[in-house]
């Protein structure tokens, strides 16, 4: 018999792949991060505009639908760990791109296929969920997006001062400067993604372990992969109960917004607002200390009143935040709005990670994590980040229209944005109810 709950520690559930996953992601963050927030800002030095911004992005986004289905088959069929090592490889390999890159057209590709790539995504959320027990599961999603996030909010402080260092003593223009420094820093990227391919195929443990022989996952087998899985879409559709289908659907719509806005959050305070790259690197700082601090208290809120409430309550301050980034001024106004939108965050993303995990078993949830990925809706202030196979058309075409939107007018992406969040409150307030019994 298993040791109560009451007298193990704290953190107790922090171990095997749970440690694994985090210690990943944490190298992950102390690399992608110093320069991510700053990507906008490579495609205009590149070239690009607002609507090259926003047709990259949309690229991105299209390219990770194709074989999202694929990965979710794959994770229940074949299992988790494989998938994940060497898709983690292949993804690695596709940073190069924004290494060489000369035009914005380079980025573009690198943006397609990186993304394309990271169709492992559900089985490693899958392998996360698994890895996890019901009862925990708040705590650990937060403390799973917590302890990278601790990286992750230093980081870009690092990648503002590394760009102004170069523009101030290199002797090249501004933009030659920040391609400059963008390139030395992607360069690390790649290879710290090297060394978390590696730990990724060496450490991790397989939770399915009922495999049949003949499916096992073999590369040379994923074109014979394609037809069934995207077959299985329509099953895994019809399987949903009614408050799974509602928040899929709400995730659909507010996807379309989220993305349409989440590239211009930096666009606009450099151009609009005049905060330099350091000053946006020490706002992301910020708010990402607000995220990391209030993580763990929030995820613990969440198996204690429930994550219907605290879904509510952060959809609730949501769109006055976002409406509110059209009026500050400065550096503190920016940093204000931003560290509001971590408040939020932090209530959102473990509340809907934990209904989505209960309300799915183990045996499909991979399946499903293609379709709807496990965060819910999250608000993303650089690139839109998570989703699944039914959330990318809509967040494709909201991420190409919001380069024409900040084009007819700067101040639009975040008046619609707050109202289609104002809208999708409503709705989860009306329709959506959690599970009787979570699932294990």
């Amino acid at each position: 018999m298993g040791e109560p709950l009451s007298r193990k520690g704290v953190f107790w559930f922090i171990q095997g792949n749970v440690k694994i996953l985090m210690l990943c992601r944490v190298l992950w963050s102390a690399s992608t991060s110093i320069i991510y927030p700053f990507f906008s800002l490579y495609i205009l030095a590149l070239g690009g505009t607002s609507t090259e911004i926003g047709l990259i992005n949309s690229l991105g986004i299209l390219a990770g639908m194709v074989l999202y289905p694929v990965g979710g088959y794959i994770a229940d069929k074949a299992g988790r760990v494989k998938l994940i090592g060497y898709s983690t490889l292949l993804y690695t390999f596709a940073h190069l791109f924004f290494v060489v890159a000369n035009d914005w057209r380079v980025i573009a590709l690198g943006q397609f296929f990186g993304q394309l790539f990271l169709f492992y995504m559900p089985a490693m959320n899958a392998l996360e969920a698994d890895s996890l027990p019901p009862g925990v599961r708040g705590r650990g999603f937060a403390i799973m997006m917590t302890v990278p996030g601790a990286v992750r909010i230093i980081a870009p402080i690092f990648g503002g001062y590394i760009i102004e260092w170069f523009q101030i003593s290199s002797g090249l223009t501004e933009n030659q400067a920040l391609i400059l420094a963008v390139r030395i820093c992607w360069s690390i990227a790649f290879l710290t993604g090297l060394v978390v391919a590696w730990i990724r195929l060496t450490y991790l443990k397989e939770t399915v372990t009922d495999v049949k022989p003949e499916n096992m996952f073999r590369f040379s087998e994923l074109p014979k992969m394609i037809m069934p899985a995207y077959r299985s879409i329509l099953d895994s559709i019809k399987w949903m109960d009614s408050s799974l289908k509602i928040i899929v659907g709400i995730e659909m719509f507010a996807s379309f917004f989220i993305a349409m806005s989440a590239p211009f959050y930096v666009v606009y305070a450099k151009q609009i607002i005049g905060l330099t790259e350091s000053q946006w690197g020490l706002v992301m700082f910020l708010s990402g200390l607000v995220g990391v601090g209030l993580a763990f208290p929030l995820g613990t809120a969440v198996d204690k009143l429930g994550p219907r409430k605290m879904i509510l309550t952060g959809m609730l301050l949501a769109p006055i935040t976002l409406w509110s980034y059209q009026y500050v001024g400065g550096f503190i106004g920016v940093a204000l709005i931003l560290c509001g939108v971590a408040l939020c965050n932090s209530m959102m993303m473990p509340a809907f990670s934990t209904i989505i995990a209960n309300m799915i078993p183990r045996e499909r949830r991979g399946r499903l994590y293609s379709l709807i990925g496990e965060r819910g809706i999250m608000i993303s202030f650089g690139n839109f980040w998570g989703g699944g196979f039914l959330l990318f058309p809509p967040a494709a075409l909201g991420s190409y229209v919001g380069g024409w939107v900040y084009k007819m007018n700067p101040n639009y992406p975040w008046m619609i944005t707050a109202g289609a969040l104002l809208v999708s409150l409503v709705l989860i307030f009306m329709f959506v109810k959690e599970p009787e019994q979570a699932q294990q």
